[in-house]
């Protein structure tokens, strides 16, 4: 098997793990699970489009990707706890 198949299956075993550890949650320790979550996925999606996809420039979407998650995360955390 090579590097990528096994880094590959690794980060969807601990997307995996990451939701049953969700689901079992509620409150603030929900909310920081979901963002490390969503971040570390993010991350790992953006290496991988800047490992694959070659403009000429480094287009840095395993930086830009993971600041976006994060906001939305945020965003999410603050809508939800609105009141009215």
């Amino acid at each position: 098997m090579n590097g990528f198949v096994f880094i590959t299956l690794l980060f969807f075993a601990f997307v995996v793990l990451m939701v049953f550890f969700i689901s079992g949650l509620k409150g603030k320790r929900a909310v920081y699970l979901i963002a490390v979550t969503a971040a570390l996925s993010a991350w790992f999606v953006g290496l991988l489009l800047d490992a694959n996809i070659d403009f000429g420039m480094d287009l840095s979407f395993r930086i830009l990707l993971p600041i976006l998650a994060m906001g939305l995360c945020i965003l999410n955390s603050v809508l939800k706890n609105k009141t009215d």
